[in-house]
């Protein structure tokens, strides 16, 4: 396995989910920032607009922080952290707390400072304030910042007092003197509400108490919902009678069609699809994930999946399964899935869901010896031209005829080398002596191979995002990170430098 840093597996490690665990970024991230400064920085800029993962948003300005010295970068890093929201932005500070960049806590406190400050001229912060009452008061005190703009308003709605200490109401006629007497509300009053102010659905729902079971109620929250409170909220919304109640379903469905134009909320939905109950829900989500997928962009052209289905690789095949789904869902060209041991057996899956695709390849199992280069000659046997080929295997080779050796006759036939992306599952046969090698034997014969590396659990979250990051041409990917231009502070914080946040 390549142990030196290219900007390729540096693409494939950030797009991988640590489900939380933002520490698991710092000894690929300190490297990329020593050796790769430039090009981590626009990766930053890059995975804002394009990334699924929350936790790399987080994670990356932060480390940038931490290891980075030349100006221009630290300044794009610190304008990725102000575009958080302020959920994300407390993570960052507790993380920055963790790792202590070195000289830079006091500006981020600074730059939290002005975040807040700007977030309190803003026309939308009552809205903010419900739903992020806690992190907001927590990001004050943490920073050790004071409200400027509306700080009446401000302290009141945080933290309950006035400048003095002294306990205030809510704000007469707000959106938090509203949430306040929901639960004293008749159900079409308190529904009305809902709708009129936008309320987020768990503090609606944590408002509304037991009353939140009244379909009225229900229909409302639907309404006010945001693509990714559907999604994460589809299992309370089953409960709540979504399943029985016709006029439920059709709100839900009106809500998923206007989810469908979002490409931010992927990995939420499928969770969501696997958690829920009713099959119809469940294929609906799997719809909208499908649409999703496809917003994301990615690859382009024809693809070939090439699937180890040797002894111990059931998990290859069922990985192998997920990544041609999300293939035949991103780009507009033929997608072939060939399984191999020592014999390859190749389906066309072009256009086909994953179920589908499980469908027609439930009899395929774990069994023999390896030749990951049969798959790729039964392609060549038909003359078949795909743009690109990702292999689903351990890499160990142990039967002719070796991947390297056709790869070298398919590239004379489609005069080009195409892109190789190994999916790596760990091997446990390691050290036989028959036994070969991908990786090795591409860069023996001078081949590009680019890899990213499952031998950790499978994570179909996160699966999508790896299969998005492949491309026809190999440096196609790079070229478009370093396209993505670097912030500066100044551009996100108007108030940067004009406000003092101070204690």
């Amino acid at each position: 396995m390549e142990t030196g840093l290219t900007k390729q597996r540096l693409i494939a490690e950030l797009s991988k989910s640590p489900h939380g665990a933002l520490k698991e970024y710092i000894p690929i991230g300190k490297q990329a920032v020593e050796q790769e400064g430039e090009f981590f920085a626009h990766l930053i800029a890059w995975d804002k607009k394009n990334g699924q993962i929350r936790d790399s948003k987080v994670a990356l300005p932060v480390i940038g922080l931490a290891f980075e010295h030349d100006a221009e970068l630290l300044d794009n890093a610190y304008a990725h952290l102000a575009l958080l929201g302020p959920r994300e932005l407390l993570r960052a500070f507790h993380f920055a707390r963790e790792i202590r960049p070195t000289g830079q806590m006091v500006k981020l406190r600074t730059v939290i400072g002005d975040y807040l400050h700007e977030k309190e001229q803003d026309k939308g912060w009552d809205h903010l304030a419900i739903q992020h009452r806690k992190t907001l008061r927590e990001l004050y005190a943490r920073a050790h910042v004071r409200p400027m703009t509306k700080a009446d308003r401000v302290r009141a709605v945080l933290f309950g007092e006035d400048e003095k200490g002294n306990k205030v109401p809510l704000p007469k006629g707000s959106i938090f003197e509203v949430v306040a007497n929901l639960k004293n509300m008749a159900p079409t009053e308190a529904a009305g509400s809902i709708m009129k102010y936008r309320i987020p659905f768990l503090i609606a729902m944590g408002a509304l108490g037991a009353k939140a079971k009244e379909p009225d109620l229900v229909l409302a929250l639907i309404g006010a919902m945001s693509a990714t409170e559907l999604t994460t909220n589809v299992k309370m919304l089953e409960k709540l009678g979504l399943k029985t109640n016709p006029a439920l379903r059709g709100a839900f469905d009106n809500a998923l069609a206007k989810a469908a134009t979002s490409k931010k909320n992927t990995l939420k939905t499928t969770k969501a699809a696997e958690q829920v109950e009713d099959e119809g829900i469940r294929e609906k989500l799997q719809g909208l994930q499908d649409k999703q997928i496809a917003n994301l962009g990615g690859p382009s052209g024809n693809w070939l999946v090439l699937s180890d289905c040797s002894s111990s690789m059931s998990l290859a095949i069922e990985a192998s399964r997920h990544v041609a789904a999300t293939l035949t869902k991103m780009c507009k060209g033929k997608v072939w899935l060939v399984f191999f041991n020592t014999t390859p057996m190749s389906v066309d899956v072009t256009g086909l869901p994953l179920d589908s695709i499980t469908k027609a390849t439930r009899h395929i199992t774990a069994s023999g010896a390896t030749s990951i280069g049969c798959g790729l000659q039964r392609m060549l046997d038909e003359k078949v031209e795909v743009d690109g080929i990702a292999v689903v295997s351990d890499a160990a080779e142990n039967t002719t005829p070796f991947f390297a050796d056709v790869y070298g006759r398919y590239s004379k036939f489609v005069d080009k080398q195409v892109p190789v992306y190994l999916y790596r599952f760990p091997d446990q046969y390691r050290g036989h002596p028959s036994t070969r090698y991908l990786d090795n034997t591409m860069k023996a014969a001078g081949f590009d191979l680019q890899e990213f590396d499952l031998s950790g659990k499978v994570d179909y979250y996160s699966l999508p995002n790896l299969v998005a990051t492949m491309r026809e041409n190999r440096y196609s990917m790079i070229d478009e990170i370093m396209a993505t231009p670097l912030l500066t502070l100044n551009s996100v914080l108007k108030s940067h430098g004009k406000v003092l946040a101070t204690a």
